[in-house]
C-alpha cells in the first residue's frame, strides 16, 4: 500500500488468527525453475534496488546527498549465499552481522572491489576519509584497538608480494612489528639474508637481549676438523695518544658490535666496552687469529 504521508509504498506482513504468520519471509522474488533462457550470455538477478543520486538543489536544503540502494535490519542486516552454498539458519542467528557472506571452497563469502576494497571500523573508532585514501588498499581496518587481526591453522596473517615487502608494520613510539610464541621463534626470517636491520642514523641494525641467556646465538655449520692449532699474535689497529683509532660513535653503549672497512678492503671488528660516563663511550678491537680464503 502507499504511504499517504511520506510517498513511499509499505508492504506489511499480518499474521494469522489461528497458527500465527506461517512463512519466513515478507516478499519472495524468484524465477520459474531458477532458469530462463535468454538471447544474451547472462544471468538474470533477482532485485534491482537503485538509491537517488546527489541532487543540488540551489536553495537553503543545499545539495541532497545520495541514498542507498538497500537498507536491511535485521538479526543480519544482509544475508547472502552464493548458488552452491546451502542455507544455515543457524549461523544466521549466530553471526548478527551487518552482512553476512557465505561462499563455498570456490567461492568467496564477501568479495570487495574499490580503493580501498572494504574497510571495516570498530565501533568506537571515528572514521577517517584521508587514512581511507592514502593507498589503493585491498582491505582497510581501523580500530582503537588492532586494526586486523587473523587467527588460522596455517598462519594467522599471510602477505604476499612480488617486488615490495610482504608485511610491513610502522609505528611511531613502538616496533614495527613485534612476533610473539611460547614455543617456538618470536620472529622466522627466511631469505637472502634471512633477517636484515637498518639502523636509522646512529641506531643498530640489530638489538638483542635475554633475560638470563645469551644475547645472541649462532648455530654452528657441521664441517670436517678444523685442523691443529698453534699459538699466534694477532696483530692490532695501533691506538694511543697520537693515533685516537677510527671515528666510533662516542655515545655507544655496553655490548655494540661494529665492523669497519677502509679503502682498501681491510675489515676490523670492534666491540664497545664502557657506556658513555665522564667521557665518551670506550671502544676495543676484536683480535682474530690469521687470515684465510673461502673455499665453498
Amino acid at each position: 500500500m502507499r504511504d499517504p504521508d511520506k510517498g513511499g509504498t509499505i508492504l506489511v506482513a499480518k499474521g494469522g488468527e489461528d497458527n500465527g504468520y506461517g512463512e519466513d519471509h515478507v516478499l519472495r522474488v524468484a524465477i520459474e525453475n531458477d532458469k530462463v533462457l535468454r538471447d544474451v550470455p547472462e544471468g538474470v538477478d533477482a532485485i534491482h534496488a537503485t538509491g537517488t543520486v546527489a541532487l543540488p538543489t540551489g536553495g537553503a536544503i543545499g545539495t541532497i546527498p545520495p541514498g542507498n540502494g538497500l537498507v536491511a535490519t535485521g538479526a543480519n542486516g544482509t544475508v547472502g549465499y552464493v548458488h552452491d552454498a546451502p542455507r544455515d539458519k543457524p549461523q544466521e542467528q549466530q553471526a548478527h552481522a551487518g552482512v553476512l557472506g557465505v561462499g563455498t571452497a570456490a567461492a568467496p563469502g564477501v568479495f570487495g572491489r574499490g580503493t580501498p576494497g572494504v574497510v571495516g571500523y570498530s565501533q568506537d573508532a571515528a572514521r577517517d576519509a584521508a587514512w581511507e585514501a592514502e593507498d589503493p588498499s585491498a582491505v582497510c581496518g581501523r580500530a582503537t584497538g588492532i586494526g586486523v587481526r587473523g587467527k588460522g591453522g596455517d598462519g594467522g596473517v599471510r602477505g604476499e608480494s612480488e617486488n615490495n615487502f610482504g608485511v610491513e608494520g610502522r609505528s611511531t613510539l613502538s616496533s614495527g612489528v613485534r612476533g610473539a610464541s611460547e614455543q617456538s621463534s618470536g620472529v622466522y626470517g627466511e631469505g637472502s639474508p634471512g633477517v636484515f636491520g637498518l639502523g636509522a642514523e646512529t641506531g643498530n641494525g640489530g638489538l638483542f637481549e635475554s633475560e638470563k641467556g645469551a644475547q645472541l646465538r649462532l648455530l654452528p655449520r657441521k664441517t670436517s676438523r678444523l685442523g691443529p692449532t698453534v699459538p699466534t699474535t694477532p696483530e692490532a689497529v695501533v691506538v694511543n695518544e697520537l693515533r685516537r683509532g677510527p671515528g666510533l660513535p662516542k655515545n655507544g653503549h655496553v655490548g655494540e658490535f661494529t665492523a669497519l672497512e677502509d679503502p682498501s678492503g681491510k675489515c676490523a671488528l670492534w666491540f664497545c666496552v664502557s657506556d658513555p660516563g665522564q667521557g665518551p663511550a670506550r671502544w676495543a678491537q676484536v683480535l682474530l687469529g690469521p687470515t684465510f680464503d673461502g673455499r665453498v
